[in-house]
């Protein structure tokens, strides 16, 4: 437990105390041992908010009660108050503080800066009420002549943006500054670095934000040489890794907070269409930070450039998420997929056409400009004509249409799921309506009708199994119109081999599940 303790490893130390209290070793606890266990378990619930940890501290000290040892010191005292407003119980945490100022725990507990400190560290602060109870405690410790140091900043910093209060955050960011933190103490810092940008983000100020990454990635973390797989080698080769010494399990404090900044600067630039530069950032995160971007970033950017049909870049996304180890989920191939094959709409289609017009100069003459002008942009819509020149080009397909990048993501979703893309009866993986649609029209244009009927005999398959007894929900949702779009493709295919028999199995599907059959069989 004492090295554990010395580490600041709070798993090996609660492995400790529950080791001291099965070899009936007590006598050898003092009220310092007590105060580190429940300084090193409420520092690791403030980075993971776990259950678990907060039983932990509420066994500490129903143990400590047990063996009747009584904590004296006002550290003791400074620890509780954390721990109760962990618990929700605000009125013992201030029932604490009045006894301190009444004296009741003896003169020389007086109250200090980290008392006070533990008062700011309430998890539930969610409501203007709180937020002024916050800034009357900070009102009446500069009263007493006590300097807040960084936790409390930071605390108060989160709240006003977590509350809203735009004026005092604003405030509070131009009074403080990650410059007073030391350069050894890397974790603190990256809490007070996360809490002001984060604040900043808030704001819609994003260059501070990005300031203050920049600085934090100044700090010096401590190292611990261990060895550990590179999750960014394509063999996974165990290789010795620099890592924090405060990386044991989850407390991954350091970089949790720098990453967290990163994606949250990321999302913004890319709400405001800032696409080129919230790449750049996500390519320093994989760089600066020690742990991979999350799903969710990667979902982000994901549907940014599938909107787009930027393709190159999807697939460099999807490279990035295989080797940062990012496992993807069903609406990322989703969006990976239907990407390649939907049809663009007007806006879209104005800039694919102005890449091609880009391409061929030639094309945009005076003459086709001024005499044929098609109109896929409907008048009034602030969108420029496009000329017919252009439309007839091959190059507006290649730029709308990718069927064999659409077909390679598929295959790489089986893959990921240990199926095989032969087996149509698999229950590993159960494509929806839309990847199944998308896939067809890729197929089609590759002209390989075989495959079409094996997609949709797959989908088929899948639904039949799913929803046995009903017919699926599908075709009586906002997706009738896609499962519609699925059958007529199918029903297509099987015309295209001369399969009659597999055209009218398609044809009474169709009406077995409520869909229009076309008129013409």
């Amino acid at each position: 437990m004492y090295k554990a303790i010395h580490r600041n490893d709070p798993n090996g130390a609660w492995l400790g105390f529950n080791g001291v209290l099965n070899n009936n070793e007590w006598h050898k606890v003092i009220e310092y041992d007590i105060i580190r266990m429940l300084q090193i378990l409420n520092k690791q619930y403030a980075y993971e908010r776990s259950p678990e940890v907060l039983n932990r501290l509420k066994t500490v000290i129903e143990v400590t009660e047990r063996h009747g040892m009584r904590l004296k010191s006002i550290w003791a005292h400074n620890e509780l108050i954390r721990l109760h407003l962990a618990e929700g119980r605000r009125d013992l945490a201030y029932w604490i503080k009045q006894n301190i100022e009444s004296d009741t725990y003896g003169p020389q507990v007086k109250i200090n800066v980290h008392t006070y400190a533990a008062l700011f560290s309430d998890p539930h602060v969610n409501s203007l009420p709180d937020l002024i109870r916050l800034t009357n405690l900070y009102d009446e410790m500069l009263k007493r002549g006590i300097t807040p140091n960084t936790p409390i900043q930071k605390s108060l910093i989160a709240a006003a943006r977590r509350i809203g209060e735009y004026h005092l955050l604003a405030a509070l960011l131009e009074s403080t500054s990650l410059d007073s933190v030391s350069h050894s103490h890397s974790t603190l810092a990256a809490r007070f670095a996360g809490a002001r940008g984060q604040a900043y983000i808030k704001l819609r100020k994003l260059s501070p934000a990005l300031a203050e990454i920049h600085q934090l990635l100044s700090y010096q973390v401590i190292k611990d040489n261990r060895p550990i797989p590179d999750r960014r080698s394509e063999d996974g080769p165990q290789g010795e890794i620099k890592i924090p010494l405060e990386l044991s399990d989850t407390r991954q404090a350091y970089f949790t907070y720098l990453r967290s900044t990163y994606e949250s600067l990321i999302r913004m630039h890319l709400i405001r269409r800032k696409g080129r530069f919230a790449f750049k950032l996500l390519d320093d995160l994989r760089r600066n930070c020690y742990l991979p971007p999350t799903l969710m970033a990667y979902t982000c950017f994901v549907r940014y450039y599938a909107k787009r049909k930027d393709i190159q870049r999807l697939r460099e996304l999807y490279e990035f998420m295989q080797q940062d180890g990012v496992t993807p989920n069903e609406h990322i191939y989703t969006k990976l997929i239907t990407a390649c094959m939907f049809t663009p709409g007007d806006r879209l289609l104005s800039v694919l056409a102005k890449r091609v017009a880009e391409k061929h100069p030639s094309l945009l003459s005076a003459n086709e400009v001024d005499s044929e002008l098609d109109g896929p942009p409907p008048k009034g819509s602030g969108l420029p004509a496009i000329p017919r020149a252009v439309m007839a080009t091959e190059d507006i397909n290649s730029l709308s249409y990718h069927p064999a990048e659409c077909v390679a993501f598929y295959e790489d979703m089986f893959l990921d799921h240990g199926a095989k893309l032969c087996d149509t009866r698999s229950r590993k993986l159960s494509p929806n309506v839309q990847i199944i649609n998308a896939v067809m029209r890729a197929y089609m244009a590759l002209e390989k009708p075989s495959l079409v009927l094996r997609e949709f005999n797959r989908y088929c398959a899948n639904q039949r199994y799913l929803y046995s007894s009903t017919n699926p929900p599908d075709a009586s949702s906002n997706q009738r119109h896609t499962l519609s779009l699925v059958f007529k493709m199918a029903l297509q295919a099987a015309a295209m081999l001369g399969d009659r028999k597999s055209s009218q199995r398609i044809y009474n599907d169709m009406l077995e599940w409520g869909l229009q059959p076309p008129p013409s069989r």
